[in-house]
This record gives structure tokens, sequence and C-alpha cells, in this order.
């Protein structure tokens, strides 16, 4: 039996005042755990990746495959941009590294992604949230982790300077249709 995976939102897509609120309906993702300063596991997770796993507080590394989001100096959430792969890089790190070590678990489950785009995205976002923007998420390799009114949520920079802002929210499915609600009704203040 085949597992079907549905979507969270009824309306995955909708646009209001200029601001587009989608669902990326299904978000493959990995929770990986490990030291930094063992060599094998970065040297192991890197090459089963093929990417470096950031380091730096807060920021992302991505391929054409997947994300690498910094969570914690030993943690680190895998975010599929490329379903095709899920499976193979999932086995390959459980051969690859060493268990007694390294935790690998697949979250996909745990939280959707909602995507949000428009020139007033960020004015939208700063009325939901006590975090500066601007600052925190000054480049599209930049990621944070904060409260969305009461919510816990992983906020991704998607755009560069001169583009349209587009953010990814990570969000625990069973609080997704109050996060998507929160906005729609903070869109009303932006009129074409």
């Amino acid at each position: 039996m085949t597992l079907k995976r549905y979507a969270v939102l009824e309306n995955i897509k909708i646009e209001k005042n200029g601001i587009s609120i989608e669902e990326l309906p299904f978000v493959e993702k990995i929770n990986l755990r490990g030291d930094t300063n063992d060599r094998d596991f970065m040297s192991n997770a890197g090459s089963v990746l093929d990417i470096l796993i950031p380091t730096e507080p807060n920021t992302k590394i991505q391929n054409k495959v997947l994300q690498v989001i910094w969570l914690s100096p030993n943690e680190w959430l895998l975010s599929f941009l490329n379903h095709n792969h899920f499976i193979r890089i999932f086995e390959e790190l459980n051969n690859k590294l060493n268990p007694e070590k390294t935790s690998i678990t697949d979250i996909s489950e745990n939280k959707t992604v909602i995507r949000i785009e428009g020139n007033q995205t960020t004015e939208l976002l700063r009325k939901f949230m006590v975090l500066d923007i601007d600052n925190i998420l000054n480049s599209n390799l930049r990621v944070a982790q904060t409260i969305f009114v009461k919510i816990p949520v992983i906020i991704i920079r998607n755009h560069h300077d001169q583009e349209t802002q587009s953010f990814d929210i990570h969000v625990n499915r069973s609080h997704s249709n109050y996060l998507r609600d929160l906005l729609l009704d903070g869109c009303t203040q932006f009129i074409n």
C-alpha cells in the first residue's frame, strides 16, 4: 500500500492585493544531526549531498536538488527541491554516516511550506513578527527561526536584492490554516 500525501490547505494558491500566498504541496525534508568537528561526518555528508553543510548560524546552501538549512551547531534541515532524489539521498546518508554519531530522520510530514511573494511581502511579515527582517534576512542565503504571532516558524529568503520579494515559511501542518488566514487578513491594507 502506498501512502498518499496531500496538501494541507484547500486553496493551494491565493493572490490578494499584489501578494501571492501558496502552499508548496509536499516538500520532502530530512532532519540531519551530527558533529561538525567530526571529519568523517562532514566529508561523508558532503559527498552524499554534493554540497557543503553550512556551519554559519541562520544560513542556507542549496543546489538544484536540495537546500541545507542551518538549525543549530549540530542540526540541519534538508529541504528537497527535486522529489526524484529524496529516497536515494536518505538511503545513502543512512549507509554512509555512523549511526552512533548521527541522526537522520524523515520529517516530511511534520511541516508544510508556505511561499509568499510580492513587492510588499516584507512589510506584511513585519506585522506578525518581532524580527528585524531587513538585517536578519539581508541576503538570499539567510534564514531565521522565529515566532510568527505564537507559532514557531523557519523563514527562508528566496529573492536577490532587485527581484520580487519571496519567502518560504516552514510551519507545522496543524498551524498552516491559521498562518495563511493571518497573512490574508494582513494583505487587506495593500491595495493595487
